[in-house]
């Protein structure tokens, strides 16, 4: 069975869009928590998350394409080739049909499929986005990733709440070791950071209500901890034989 070593690695999040500056934010303490301002929360009993900042896709997606791919979906997307440039990899170099891709996420684009329940309420069935489907569903930023890359080998999401992320290295890491692939992107995306999202996980009494401290908010082994802090972003990892 083929031996398997991490390559690269890209990242997305609320601490840094590098894995560089992520891992510096975590060396000096600091907090991606933060009082949510992407959208009114005046009326909401949980006013924090772990929001990605200043979030800049250019260097790998169009502007023309940034308007038909969800959050969820260019997180990955920038993810992926920042992993790949990481890793020092040219996607066209490889063996295509032995390339793949596996990347999951909890909830999927949940943010356009908001807005689309609301254009259907409002104005009818005809004013839905035709990229409704293609923004929201899960396994999409896999298959946007490897139509970009135009690798042939495996590729589908993995959903497993939580731990959707690592069951997708998992995974990869299991083609390449059974031998069905040399190399593999793997990891997972999220855009939770939205009103339905924070609605939900509050109704079902899940999140901290530190509001007056989110920085302290995310402590899952404190005796004192009083539900989590709904984040988004994206990690990814190059798995190669």
């Amino acid at each position: 069975m083929e031996e398997v070593v991490i390559t690269g690695m890209g990242c997305v999040s609320a601490l840094g869009n590098t894995p560089e500056l992520l891992w510096n934010n975590l060396l000096e303490g600091k907090s991606g928590l933060a009082t949510i301002d992407r959208f009114d929360v005046t009326n909401y009993p949980i006013k924090i998350a772990a929001a990605v900042k200043e979030f800049d896709g250019s260097e790998f997606i169009s502007p023309r394409d940034s308007s038909r791919l969800s959050r969820c979906i260019q997180y990955a997307v920038y993810a992926s080739f920042q992993a790949l440039k990481n890793a020092g990899i040219t996607p066209e170099n490889e063996d295509p049909t032995r390339s793949g891709v596996i990347i999951g996420s909890g909830i999927g684009g949940m943010q356009i499929y908001s807005d689309s329940v609301v254009s259907l309420s409002n104005r009818g069935p005809g004013r839905v986005s035709p990229f409704f489907i293609p923004m929201s569903i899960v396994n999409m930023p896999a298959g946007e990733v490897s139509n970009r890359t135009g690798w042939m080998g495996p590729c589908y999401a993995v959903v497993s709440a939580c731990a959707t992320s690592n069951h997708s290295i998992a995974a990869a890491y299991d083609q390449i070791r059974l031998g069905r692939a040399d190399i593999m992107l793997a990891g997972g995306t999220d855009e939770t950071v939205n009103n339905v999202a924070l609605a939900g996980f509050t109704s079902m009494k899940a999140l901290s209500k530190r509001n007056d401290d989110p920085t302290t908010a995310s402590r899952p082994f404190d005796k004192d901890r009083d539900g989590f802090v709904i984040g988004e972003g994206s990690g990814i990892l190059v798995l190669e034989s």
